[in-house]
């Protein structure tokens, strides 16, 4: 993928979370933002969950209460999935907000 395709999928799915975030009325009492290819996610207990491009890598990475995860896009299946345990990105927030917010979330 060239830097340039890589940059507009990037932000294009950065876009996209946050636009299924605004619209989950669950996650309405949570701050969060998408500022220069980072989206920051803070809940009510002052955790955090951190997902940004890195360019160099052409991966997004994400930081959250669990560790670190990295993500490469998969061109075949249309997802951005975990270099370690093949989890998509969506799966993988769905998880860890649903753990933090203690209910069922599905972005």
């Amino acid at each position: 993928m060239t830097q340039t395709n890589f940059a507009l999928h990037a932000t294009q799915t950065l876009e996209d979370i946050l636009d299924r975030m605004s619209r989950d009325d669950t996650l309405s009492d949570l701050d969060f933002d998408l500022i220069d290819g980072v989206l920051t996610i803070e809940f009510e207990d002052g955790g955090k969950l951190i997902l940004n491009r890195q360019e160099a890598a052409q991966q997004l990475w994400l930081a959250s209460p669990e560790g670190p995860a990295h993500f490469n896009y998969d061109a075949q299946k249309g997802e951005w999935c975990n270099d370690r345990t093949g989890e998509t990105l969506i799966d993988t927030l769905n998880r860890v907000l649903s753990e933090q917010m203690d209910e069922s979330i599905e972005l």
